[in-house]
């Protein structure tokens, strides 16, 4: 699990490579987003959202593509992510790379795919946990 100092390290790193906080959500927004799509987020990401809100990105080298919540439910259901592929809730972007959780499994884990894919064969683990994602990502 994402711990509160690990959380506050990880967003340091990530505003010094020009990455913006959206600002902390509420947990009554992020139990709508949950409520709205059946599904119960991993507390790592939870804690991620209550803490940044998703954030945006604002250079090259930042973290991109992980979607401020505000924009989350609007963008699975633009893009069909929930109907397309059961299971699967996106959670961000970088170019025709989708993430998303992957909720098939007795625990989530952060998968890939292509934004104009359509069989199961073109989704990919990424990693077992939103932790272990967001940390990979740290650019060095």
């Amino acid at each position: 699990m994402l711990n509160r100092v690990t959380l506050d390290a990880v967003l340091k790193l990530m505003i010094a490579r020009g990455w913006r906080p959206g600002g902390p959500a509420t947990e009554d927004a992020v139990a709508r987003l949950e409520t709205e799509f059946d599904v119960t987020l991993p507390v790592d990401y939870r804690d991620y959202l209550l803490a940044a809100g998703g954030g945006q990105s604002v250079a090259p080298e930042a973290y991109t593509g992980l979607w401020p919540l505000r924009i989350i439910a609007s963008l699975n259901r633009r893009m069909r992510i929930p109907w397309n592929f059961p299971g699967l809730f996106g959670i961000g972007n970088d170019g025709f790379l989708v993430y998303a959780f992957d909720f098939r499994g007795d625990s989530p884990v952060v998968a890939s795919l292509g934004l104009s894919s359509s069989v199961w064969e073109d989704v990919v683990t990424e990693t077992d946990t939103f932790t272990e994602w967001l940390e990979r990502r740290l650019p060095r």
